[in-house]
């Protein structure tokens, strides 16, 4: 595995000065589709499906783990579950062209048929390649900030500003270009609508896994309510299966 240098990050500890002026938003722009570029490969492979298991926890309570399932075949043939024990608590599959359904184990009656639109409300947030794929589509608008010291480290810091989200600040490995930590904020963009919701202080990616050509993150952290959620996947290419997109 390849591990970004900036390990286990459990604490902001910001205060950093920018070294440089403000570069011009190409600038973010690019270091974001840097970022991207790296998991690209995972998104283009079709002679295969990535599956993935995710063990989550709180630190809190370790032993109460739940595990989501993901299995991907580009371009958009995606299906999710969450198991908390032998149960399954919710989920969603597609073949990204006329089956979309929903599960919901306290409100819906099994799998269930919904609408197009609803299910591309309920995936993005299960993605593999995480809150900044596909920005450009989403309204996304990134400012890049500079050349910031982090614990030491030289990273560039980007600010992400997204309709109806709150604004989110990127930091990224100046070397090696890997995301490493988003900062939430409780501020909107003035172009958005000021719609409150729930939301991590922070989100960190300690590791990163090569997956064939592509890199993605391994292990993951978030504060959430004073207390911290981790994620650890793991990745795999399995044999072609259209079922796993078409039925339940």
């Amino acid at each position: 595995m390849k591990k970004i240098a900036i390990v286990l990050i459990m604490a902001l500890g910001l205060n950093a000065a920018a070294q440089q002026k403000p570069e011009t938003a190409d600038s973010a722009e690019a270091i974001v589709d840097r970022y991207m570029e790296m998991m690209e490969p995972a998104s283009n492979r079709t002679d295969s499906i990535l599956y993935m298991e995710t063990y989550i926890y709180f630190r809190s309570t370790p032993h109460d783990t739940a595990i989501m399932k993901r299995w991907f075949l580009p371009p958009n043939r995606f299906r999710y579950e969450l198991w908390f024990g032998d149960t399954l608590r919710e989920g969603a599959y597609s073949d990204g062209k006329k089956v979309f359904r929903e599960y919901q184990w306290d409100m819906l009656d099994g799998w269930t048929r919904v609408a197009e639109s609803r299910y591309y409300v309920i995936v993005p947030g299960y993605d593999f390649r995480g809150p900044l794929y596909n920005w450009r589509a989403n309204g996304s608008e990134m400012k890049y900030l500079g050349i910031w010291n982090f614990q030491g480290n030289k990273v560039y810091r980007v600010l992400m500003e997204t309709p109806d989200k709150y604004n989110r600040y990127l930091l990224f490995e100046k070397e090696s270009g890997l995301l490493f930590m988003i900062q939430e904020t409780n501020e909107h963009s003035e172009y958005s609508r000021h719609i409150a919701y729930k939301h991590p202080d922070w989100h960190a990616y300690h590791e990163y896994q090569p997956v064939g050509a592509a890199l993605l993150p391994s292990i993951e952290s978030y504060q959430v309510d004073n207390d911290m959620l981790f994620h650890f996947t793991r990745y795999s290419y399995i044999p072609l299966n259209m079922k796993i997109f078409t039925e339940d």
